[in-house]
């Protein structure tokens, strides 16, 4: 992958990913201490507090098919405006309100302006580039950055004591408005990226989606691939603690550390290393990189730390091939007028981090963390068996009604 395809890059494109980068930063300074705070100032319960998150990352991941679909309809511009609006005006509630039904209405917010950013943006950087090499290290680069804030934020945080506040929500508020006055800059110097496509009825992108069964064994694929991937959230916690694991928080913490660092160290090396491997084989090997996680948190010994980290190295690198490139398969095969429907369809996967959530505690409560892994190997030999089935099956030659088709 050369860096040259950097010079190709628009004021657009440096916006989503460089905006991303801003939002997701000041985002972790304060979301991960989110529960910590509904607990503390307002006394909610670990179930109403888990209910209000949960339905946050369902609703987000449901609008976001819509965001895309709309981006389509009305074009990239309006929705991602108005997703920066919503975002503002959702952290600012709760930056402002001190009343239990608007914290959650403002969290619930939060869910849905996320999903109407995520397809949309990543739409516009496929839009903005013809060349498919420099779409891929677009992609490759905001999704580098989104971890490099996320492993930024929380430190940010902490170290400025800004972690467990609630004004801290003013100023996330205050980057997503920032956002907005950038679009705006960057679609007023981009006129062609302005003009609203009229793209095709919801029931006309179904009938699409519906006869693409490649893409549809992907996104299943997909969605596997996250239920794995959230075992290493709660459910990997969870199995520490009931294990009586010693010294478990300074251990989750080291092993979310090595998760970041690992990411932020390698995922552009690996992308050099790989440069020239056809996809199918990046595939397999990030798949049974999480394979091989898998087994080895399944035999973990709670007494040797180097097992979990080397663990998580594994699945870390697995990530870091796996997560973006799935990216560049789904803008590959999305047809050009539909490239927010697709990517706003895809991120329908994300609906396996919420299952894997509760399948995993399910699973430790009443078989335990050996057993939940051990399921989680097998299931990574069935997501390979369907990336493969995806890439054999053939696409339909009319993944393309014509855009007013309703």
């Amino acid at each position: 992958m050369s860096w040259a395809y950097l010079r190709q890059f628009p004021i657009l494109v440096w916006i989503v990913i460089l905006g991303t980068f801003m939002v997701r930063t000041s985002f972790f300074m304060v979301w991960p201490f989110l529960s910590i705070l509904l607990y503390r100032d307002y006394g909610l319960s670990a179930t109403l507090i888990g209910l209000i998150l949960g339905a946050t990352t369902a609703l987000s991941t449901l609008i976001g098919f819509y965001g895309g679909w709309l981006s389509d309809k009305w074009g990239r511009r309006s929705i991602l405006l108005f997703g920066c609006l919503v975002s503002a005006a959702s952290f600012a509630l709760l930056g402002l309100s001190h009343q239990v039904s608007w914290l959650a209405l403002g969290v619930i917010g939060s869910g849905l302006s996320y999903g109407l950013i995520d397809s949309p943006g990543k739409a516009l950087m496929a839009d903005s580039l013809a060349e498919p090499k420099a779409r891929e290290l677009a992609l490759h680069l905001r999704y580098f950055l989104l971890n490099l804030g996320a492993a930024l934020g929380p430190l940010i945080g902490v170290s400025y004591g800004l972690s467990a506040r609630q004004e801290t929500f003013l100023l996330l508020g205050a980057s997503y408005l920032l956002l907005g006055l950038l679009f705006v800059m960057g679609f007023r110097l981009s006129p062609c990226q302005s003009i609203s496509p009229s793209g095709p009825g919801m029931r006309a992108v179904l009938r699409v989606l519906g006869r693409d069964r490649a893409f549809l064994l992907l996104t299943l694929a997909n969605l596997l691939l996250m239920l794995v991937y959230a075992q290493f959230e709660s459910p990997l916690i969870q199995y520490l603690t009931r294990a009586g694991t010693p010294e478990v928080a300074r251990l989750v913490g080291l092993l979310v550390t090595t998760n970041a660092l690992t990411i932020v160290l390698l995922q552009f090396p690996l992308l050099h290393l790989t440069a020239r491997w056809r996809i199918k084989h990046r595939l397999q090997l990030g798949v049974a990189l999480f394979l091989g996680a898998q087994l080895l948190f399944a035999l973990g010994n709670t007494a040797i730390w180097w097992h979990w980290i080397v663990a998580v190295i594994l699945l870390s690198v697995g990530e870091c091939i796996l997560f973006p490139l799935l990216n560049v398969l789904i803008d590959q095969m999305a047809p050009a007028h539909l490239k927010g429907s697709y990517f706003g369809a895809a991120s329908l996967s994300g609906l396996g981090v919420a299952m894997g959530a509760l399948l995993g505690g399910w699973m430790i409560a009443h078989w335990g963390g050996g057993w939940l892994y051990g399921v989680m190997a097998l299931l990574c030999l069935g997501i390979l068996i369907l990336y493969e089935a995806s890439a054999r099956v053939a696409r339909p030659e009319a993944a393309s009604p014509c855009p007013g088709e309703g």
